[in-house]
């Protein structure tokens, strides 16, 4: 009998690298669109696309400063979209039999994100926002399906907190991992406590930060 060949594992590393080297080129195609889109408009009161006037983001640049170039008040700081600080994340959950939860970026209107997710089982999902000053379980639905993974971009269409519900309709632990950058703030995760009659109805917040990109250098 001839054993069986090993795995190849050069060529699975090969396919991985292109996969990543894709991810890198849509996600640099992605920061040079919402540069054009929503940071020079923001920032520079430079409009290409005709999206800062469409989002009002060249609102943002003329309120910096009066005519006569006299600096006017700041608005609050949650008011003014922070576009100019490119995050990146990187995540890994874990997810026990019949639980679901919920991870959302903070990202304000005109800014947004690349992505890709992939779980170690198929798992339901949403792709969702919840604008700000919505009310109190008040959510838009951007996608919503089945699936063992999902990748793409995505600009915000209004300020608020934008991201996913995953829940595990299977009888085993599941391993869920999320990678992204864009222009976001934070993120935050929202958990059921363990116990389900203990803890009924309680709902962790649990906040993360959100690190800058490191120079390759």
């Amino acid at each position: 009998m001839t054993p069986a060949s090993p795995p190849d594992s050069a060529g699975s590393g090969r396919h991985e690298r292109r996969r990543l080297a894709i991810a890198t080129v849509i996600a640099l195609m992605v920061a040079a669109f919402l540069l054009l889109a929503a940071v020079l408009p923001a920032e520079y009161g430079v409009d290409p696309l005709g999206t800062g006037k469409a989002l009002g983001l060249l609102d943002l640049y003329r309120g910096a400063a009066d005519p006569n170039g006299a600096t006017t008040t700041q608005a609050p700081a949650a008011a003014v979209p922070p576009m100019t600080m490119f995050k990146v994340d990187s995540v890994v959950f874990k997810l026990r039999s019949s639980e679901g939860f919920e991870y959302k970026y903070r990202i304000e209107k005109g800014g947004g994100l690349v992505y890709a997710w992939k779980a170690t089982r198929p798992v339901k999902y949403e792709f969702h926002g919840e604008p700000d000053g919505a009310g109190l379980g008040v959510a838009v639905s951007y996608e919503k399906s089945e699936g063992s993974r999902g990748s793409g971009s995505f600009v915000a269409p209004s300020s608020g907190i934008h991201g996913w519900y995953w829940e595990n309709t299977t009888d085993d632990e599941m391993t869920i991992t999320l990678t992204s950058s864009g222009f976001y703030s934070w993120a935050d995760e929202f958990r059921s406590r363990f116990d389900p009659v203990k803890h009924k109805g309680v709902v962790d917040r649990i906040r993360h930060e959100l690190s800058e990109p490191t120079d390759p250098r």
